[in-house]
C-alpha cells in the first residue's frame, strides 16, 4: 500500500502541476477583478446559450456582444451602456442577464430574430445595430 499511496500522490502532484501551468498562462497577468468578471463573461454566455435555439446564431450574439462592449455589463460610451450598449440609462442598470434578454427581444423586433443576417451583419457595415 506504501507504493500505491506514493504513486498516487505522485500522479497528484503531476495533475496540480498541469492545473496550475495551464491556469497561470491564461491568468497569470490578471488581477482578482479580471479573473471575476471572466467568470462573469462565461456565466453570461452560457445564460445567452440557453436563450438562443440556433448554435450558429448563438456564436453571432457572442460576437456582437464582444464588439459592442466585451462583455462587460457596467461599461458606458457616451449615452450607450451595458451589454448591447443600448442608448438607455435603465438598461445600463438591469442586471446582465435581463441586459442578455432586452437585448435579444431588441433584435427579434429589428432584425426578425435574425442575429447573424441582422444585427451582427448591420454591425460590421456601420459600426452600430
Amino acid at each position: 500500500t506504501r507504493v500505491s499511496s506514493q504513486r498516487r500522490a505522485k500522479c497528484l502532484g503531476k495533475l496540480f502541476a498541469l492545473t496550475a501551468l495551464a491556469v497561470g498562462t491564461t491568468y497569470q497577468t490578471t488581477n482578482a477583478n479580471q479573473v471575476h468578471w471572466i467568470n462573469d463573461s462565461m456565466n453570461l454566455k452560457l445564460y445567452a446559450h440557453n436563450q438562443i435555439n440556433e448554435w450558429n446564431e448563438f456564436e453571432c450574439f457572442v460576437e456582437l456582444i464582444h464588439r459592442e462592449s466585451s462583455w462587460r455589463y457596467w461599461v458606458r460610451n457616451g449615452s450607450h451602456t451595458g451589454l448591447g450598449q443600448m442608448r438607455s440609462d435603465w438598461y445600463g442598470k438591469q442586471s446582465p442577464r435581463k441586459q442578455i434578454d432586452l437585448t435579444l427581444r431588441y433584435i427579434t423586433k429589428r432584425y426578425y430574430g435574425k442575429i447573424c443576417q441582422g444585427a451582427l451583419a448591420h454591425q460590421k457595415k456601420f459600426g452600430w445595430y
